[in-house]
């Protein structure tokens, strides 16, 4: 059969285990994992410690990293085309367009118009995802998490940063209409710590119809 979930993008606020899953997926497909890698943006302390003064060379440095990945993403479709019978996946642990969410959050007018224009000018376009996996989660999920990674990866966050976020993700998601919405409750499903679980993602994958479906453990 052929696979119509070649390009699988996981979001979800901070904290909802978007990356651990992503990567268990990658591993169960055997494919690429396409990580944002955050830690790996060398203004990201700094707007954490002062965000007036360091949310745009940490929005900067995102884009251009997305816009890198996104001959990964094209190769993808050109296997595909070139032979049909091949079964090539990609996972990606952020939307190209999650800037949507964090921008006008953490930019001044000013600063969100430079944006959008320096945006327009490399990324004109993007593709689609197949599927977009959307891991719900209360607030309250996502800080019990990070204290678990312990408390220095919550005392990163500027006061009220984490619950901002976390709002402008579900209401990004209510809205969102752009690929077919997986939309799994995170708070009840430990998508990486339970296998039985995870077979119910991977079922409602296959399955998937339609443009949203709801991914619950009690129906």
């Amino acid at each position: 059969m052929q696979n119509k979930n070649r390009y699988i993008v996981v979001e979800g606020a901070i904290g909802s285990g978007k990356s651990a899953l992503s990567r268990r997926l990658a591993e169960h497909y055997g494919c690429p994992l396409l990580s944002e890698a955050a830690a790996q943006n060398p203004f990201l302390e700094q707007f954490y410690l002062n965000a007036a003064n360091h949310g745009l060379a940490a929005e900067l440095h995102f884009l251009l990293r997305r816009a890198e990945m996104l001959g990964i993403i094209a190769a993808v479709d050109e296997i595909h085309d070139a032979h049909a019978g091949m079964q090539q996946r990609v996972v990606s642990d952020f939307l190209l367009e999650k800037d949507q969410i964090y921008v006008p959050a953490i930019l001044n007018e000013a600063e969100q118009t430079l944006y959008w224009e320096i945006k327009q000018k490399i990324m004109p376009e993007f593709p689609v995802p197949d599927l977009v996996i959307y891991l719900q989660t209360s607030a309250e999920t996502d800080e019990r998490r990070l204290r678990k990674r312990g408390e220095a990866a919550l005392n990163l966050f500027p006061p009220g940063y984490l619950r901002q976020i976390h709002e402008e993700y579900h209401r990004y998601f209510y809205l969102y209409d752009r690929a077919p919405l997986l939309i799994a409750n995170a708070d009840e499903l430990d998508l990486c710590g339970n296998d039985e679980h995870f077979a119910l993602l991977l079922q409602a994958v296959d399955n998937m119809q339609g443009s949203r479906f709801y991914l619950n453990l009690h129906e």
